[in-house]
């Protein structure tokens, strides 16, 4: 029974593993990371995922619907369906949330007797799995991100991660980001942000085909003319896993990103590649291991552990052993796990980690340092 518990506490937790794209970190200053070169960065060349089904539609059908395509969404309740929370006062945030004409709406009472003080939301940040965090479009450079995040799977308001302490020029209903804290903020949860914030495209909500492939009208283009030796697209296969772990961390963060003079040092399950890159399976190995070792970009993260163990087993199975215990028996041999040879990887060197430290959520996420642990 205790064993049964425990696969069950995993899988849980596996199920939660790409939520970490939906609430990372808050909206917080990023310099631009050096990533695998992509074939254009012109927002006029963007098409939108529905283009790529022509040719791709076993990609696009895995991720239509994904948390990835939902990472952006209309904050409406056509649009959040089940999701949309509650309306009503917002618990320690000294707001309402109420609709108005189809609109999800904050409302405070303002400082005169009688006002009442609204903020209409127009886009969420997270496809719900974990969390949503309301967005309002304040000008073409600026956006306001609510104080106070939903938590759908609890049915929970709390705050915000980075808002967890209010700073001089926090407004009532939330913190204003301009410039590339801005661009940031939504460009992890959209294909492509253009330079004016209020002309982003609904086609364009949520990380789409193009967020990892680039640009697809020249591809398009050139497919279409039979000009195969001219794909005009990155052809992603052929990366290395550190440029694959480069363009995840994009979003889910990579060493330059994090400071390591902080607490952020130890959030290896919050940010996956920065944790592969300190990993044994890295720095004692030629390559490190990619995020596509274990997940399939295209589609939600699995739940199936069998699956991980089998990309664990591919180098640490004992030699000469069949497959499914031995999956590549021609993949660099590493150390056998002494306690258990075939089973039970994730929950002993992926021990989960509370997702969020400074709020009442108890979601929880698997610590990608893959490691030992110290007794």
């Amino acid at each position: 029974m205790a064993r049964m518990n425990r696969v069950r506490a995993v899988a849980v937790i596996l199920m939660l593993l790409s939520a970490a794209i939906l609430l990372t970190a808050g909206c917080t200053h990023r310099d631009p990371p050096v990533v695998v070169k992509l074939a254009s960065d012109e927002r006029s060349e963007f098409v939108g995922n529905l283009a790529c089904a022509e040719c791709h539609a076993s990609e696009f059908k895995a991720h239509h619907g994904s948390r990835h395509d939902r990472s952006l969404q209309a904050a409406t309740r056509a649009e959040l369906g089940s999701l949309t929370p509650a309306m009503g006062v917002v618990p320690l945030a000294g707001y309402a949330m109420a609709e108005r004409s189809g609109v999800l709406t904050l409302e405070r009472q303002g400082l005169e007797a009688g006002k009442v003080e609204r903020q209409p939301l127009q886009l969420v940040l997270g496809s719900g799995k974990l969390g949503m965090t309301f967005v309002t479009l304040v000008d073409d450079n600026t956006l306001m991100e609510t104080r106070m995040s939903f938590f759908p799977p609890y049915k929970l308001w709390d705050l915000t991660p980075g808002q967890e302490i209010k700073v001089p020029g926090d407004a009532p209903f939330g913190r204003a980001h301009s410039g590339q804290e801005a661009h940031n903020c939504l460009g992890c949860h959209a294909t492509t942000v253009p330079s004016r914030l209020l002309q982003l495209a609904p086609r364009f909500y949520g990380v789409g085909c193009e967020a990892c492939h680039g640009a697809g009208a020249a591809h398009i283009e050139a497919m279409r003319a039979k000009k195969y030796s001219e794909p005009h697209m990155a052809n992603l296969a052929a990366e290395t896993p550190t440029q694959i772990n480069d363009l995840c961390g994009k979003c889910h963060r990579t060493a330059r990103d994090v400071d390591l003079q902080s607490p952020e040092v130890n959030l290896t399950h919050r940010f996956q590649p920065y944790a592969l890159q300190r990993s044994a399976c890295r720095t004692k190995s030629d390559e490190p291991l990619s995020c596509l070792n274990c997940h399939n970009a295209h589609a939600d993260v699995s739940t199936d552990l069998k699956a991980y163990e089998k990309a664990c087993l591919n180098c640490h199975a004992a030699l000469g052993a069949a497959a499914p215990t031995r999956v590549d028996p021609t993949s660099r041999q590493a150390r056998v796990c002494p306690v258990n040879k075939i089973s039970g990887c994730v929950g002993c060197h992926m021990r989960p980690k509370p997702a969020f430290t400074l709020t009442t959520i108890p979601a929880k996420m698997a610590d990608h340092l893959i490691s030992i642990e110290k007794k």
